[in-house]
């Protein structure tokens, strides 16, 4: 896989995982979340590696979504993959439903959206990626009501959305993790810090699957939802 035109919404440590692995296959990344400076200080660490631009735009409708899709392509000209990592977490149950509009405009909306309008611009043999919760579609937890619902309904719509794309050579899937450790390092053996069966992946872990997905080598993967938790979901 190289020379690949990459987008990637939502970049938290995750992102910058799976940025740094792109770029060292020769793709090209371009990187979005709301932090200004945070994605400075990336494409300042990480452009020597490779052609790497920012977007700082809050995604949280459907023009915010358009927007970061149509001044994506003023540098890619192209969308050859999407990743869509855009998170946030809120504990909330059936009695204080905090977090019910959040959650699903966050893990639910947003990705639709960034779907709807980056089709329009993606051919044959492109991959959209979601990212789901391992356990939302097996265990049921007290407290997490919004939250597991709207990635519930997530790995869900890929299904569809890759159904509906299969005329169109565009594969939908997803990638479920549990809980991602939130410090992601160049260079460092990850596989030293976790052992099968822990509720923390290291970020590296779900860049490395992501890469994979995006990989004409998983060409055939279509509308899959893939557990990354070393089995911790299996519990």
């Amino acid at each position: 896989m190289s020379g690949k035109n990459i987008l990637l919404a939502g970049t938290g440590e995750l992102g910058k995982a799976l940025a740094y692995e792109l770029l060292l296959n020769g793709n090209r990344v371009i990187i979005n979340s709301r932090n200004n400076k945070k994605l400075e200080q990336i494409v300042s660490e990480y452009s020597v590696y490779g052609k790497i631009n920012y977007i700082a735009k809050e995604l949280n409708d459907e023009k915010s979504c358009e927007e970061l899709i149509v001044n994506s392509l003023k540098t890619l000209k192209s969308i050859d993959s999407l990743v869509v990592m855009v998170g946030g977490f809120v504990e909330d149950s059936v009695e204080n439903l905090d977090g019910l509009d959040t959650m699903i405009l966050n893990h639910l909306k947003i990705p639709m959206y960034l779907a709807k309008h980056a089709i329009k611009h993606m051919n044959y043999g492109s991959s959209i990626i979601f990212v789901s919760n391992s356990a939302s579609s097996v265990k049921n937890k007290p407290n997490l009501l919004s939250y597991s619902i709207s990635k519930y309904a997530l790995e869900k719509a890929a299904r569809i959305i890759a159904l509906e794309l299969q005329g169109k050579g565009i594969r939908v899937n997803v990638v479920a993790p549990e809980y991602i450790i939130q410090n992601f390092q160049i260079g460092r053996d990850y596989t030293k810090m976790r052992k099968y069966g822990d509720v923390e992946t290291p970020p590296e872990d779900i860049s490395n699957v992501i890469t994979f997905l995006i990989d004409g080598k998983s060409s055939w993967i279509n509308g899959a939802v893939i557990p990354v938790d070393g089995g911790h979901s299996l519990k």
